[in-house]
């Protein structure tokens, strides 16, 4: 029996054969892009196009890391509430967000994390990103509740849950084991 290579040009090709991680190869984001939505029911009758509420946001994931640390949504820092770029409140009609008032339009969302609670800011979106943002802008700050999760959530989710009634609806962001919320209404 022989050999057809010998060991060392055996070992050559099969190197050169395996894909290898190259500084410049094909690679997924490590953050993708996330979407929810929910239409508003018009009254009975009515007639209008459709209407919705949407967010859209960048979606980190854990990946074996702790919230709240130096790199990682830390406490007492604004937040863009998602990875790469801020995260965006879209409505085609009026709402109730907690207690602001917004008027039909696109809204950049942020979060201001602290050991005592969090806060929810709504801004208008004026192209502005977490380097350049501006309390000034502020259009409200709102308090989110908080509730302790027993399993923690890999990627941060965001959810817009209607009440029984369809009145009025949850705004929920959940990541690791914190679970933020809020009420909205949709105004006349």
């Amino acid at each position: 029996m022989s050999r057809l290579f010998p060991p060392a040009t055996a070992l050559a090709i099969l190197t050169l054969a395996t894909p290898g991680v190259a500084q410049d190869a094909t690679r997924f984001a490590p953050s993708g892009r996330a979407t929810t939505s929910i239409e508003i029911a018009l009254p009975e009758g009515a007639e209008g196009p459709a209407r919705a509420v949407t967010l859209e946001w960048g979606q980190p994931h854990l990946r074996g890391r702790t919230l709240h640390t130096g790199s990682l949504v830390p406490f007492g820092e604004v937040w863009r509430t998602g990875a790469n770029a801020p995260t965006a409140l879209e409505t085609d009609l009026g709402l109730m967000i907690g207690s602001a008032h917004l008027a039909p339009g696109r809204y950049l969302v942020f979060t201001l994390p602290t050991a005592a609670g969090w806060q929810l800011i709504l801004q208008p979106d004026a192209g502005q990103t977490i380097a350049t943002y501006d309390a000034a802008q502020d259009l409200a700050r709102l308090p989110l509740r908080v509730r302790t999760l027993t399993s923690p959530v890999e990627s941060l989710s965001m959810a817009l849950i209607p009440a029984p009634d369809g009145l009025a609806a949850e705004w929920r962001i959940s990541w690791g084991t914190t679970e933020l919320a809020i009420d909205l209404h949709a105004m006349p």
